[in-house]
């Protein structure tokens, strides 16, 4: 996977249908996803073919009482996203938490480094 074009440091703009929204950074490396926001850390992996892809990630919370973009508190969540790279170190993409796949998630990338 020399070729990853995913691999670097990205930063993530996201919002659930629950109408709530967050930022948090990513590093994506050789099929692994490692990151966080002020209250989550996320560990997972990440499939990339062409300009499509597709991540499983684990998002757990690291502060008490902190809650998610679907406003449940304390729990880790497992999260199912599928995306493209877009162009110019972007990408975007669309998911559901496992826990609860009636409620959806957008996040919008941007590589940074």
């Amino acid at each position: 996977m020399a070729n990853d074009e995913m691999n670097g440091l990205w930063t993530a703009e996201f919002g659930s249908s629950v109408g709530i929204s967050g930022g948090g950074v990513a590093v994506f490396e050789q099929g692994k996803i490692l990151g966080g926001d002020a209250a989550h850390f996320y560990i997972g992996s990440y499939r990339l073919s062409g300009k499509e892809f597709t991540a499983t990630l684990r998002v757990s919370p690291f502060i008490d009482g902190a809650e998610s973009v679907f406003r449940t508190k304390g729990q880790t969540l497992t999260l199912e996203l599928a995306g493209s790279l877009t162009g110019d170190g972007q990408a975007i993409g669309q998911g559901f938490p496992k826990e609860m796949p009636s409620l959806k998630f957008g996040v919008k990338l941007m590589k940074r480094e």
